[in-house]
C-alpha cells in the first residue's frame, strides 16, 4: 500500500445541509493529524464547509433524488499539510466563469464561497465542466 493511500481518508456524505457539520468535524480531525495549528484548522474547516455548501446549494437540479445527492470528501494527510477534495456528481459548471467574475477582494455581490476558499487555503483548484460534476481541491499548509 502506498503511503499516500495509507494517509487518505474518504467519506461519502449525503448532499444535504444537515451533514455539513460531519464534513467539518472530519476535516478538523484529519488536519490535526497533519500538524496544523488550531487557527489553520478553523480556516480549513470554513473552506471545506463553503465547498460542501456549494454542492448542497448548486450541484443538483431540484428533481434529483436525495439518494443521488452525494458529497465525496477525500483528505490526504502529509507532513505539515493536508489536501482536501470535495467532489460531487452534479451538473457541473465552467470554472472559467469564476475567473471572468474574479475579484481580488469581496465586494458584497455574491460569490463569497469561492472567495473565502481561496483566502483561507494555500492553493485551490477547481475541476468541472457542464454535465460532469465538480471537484474542488484545496491544500492547507501549517503556518509556523
Amino acid at each position: 500500500m502506498s503511503s499516500k493511500t495509507a494517509n487518505t481518508v474518504k467519506l461519502v456524505l449525503p448532499g444535504r445541509s444537515e451533514f455539513l457539520q460531519v464534513a467539518r468535524l472530519a476535516t478538523g480531525g484529519a488536519a490535526a493529524r497533519a500538524g496544523l495549528s488550531v487557527d489553520d484548522i478553523e480556516d480549513l474547516k470554513v473552506a471545506v464547509g463553503e465547498a460542501c455548501t456549494n454542492v448542497v446549494d448548486h450541484a443538483f437540479p431540484e428533481s434529483t433524488d436525495e439518494d443521488d445527492r452525494r458529497i465525496t470528501l477525500r483528505m490526504t494527510v502529509g507532513r505539515d499539510e493536508i489536501t482536501v477534495e470535495v467532489e460531487d456528481e452534479g451538473i457541473g459548471f465552467d470554472p472559467a466563469e469564476l475567473e471572468r467574475g474574479r475579484r481580488d477582494s469581496y465586494d458584497g455581490d455574491g460569490g463569497l464561497g469561492f472567495w473565502l476558499i481561496k483566502e483561507l487555503t494555500d492553493s485551490v483548484r477547481i475541476e468541472s465542466a457542464p454535465g460532469s460534476g465538480t471537484r474542488v481541491i484545496m491544500v492547507k499548509r501549517a503556518s509556523r
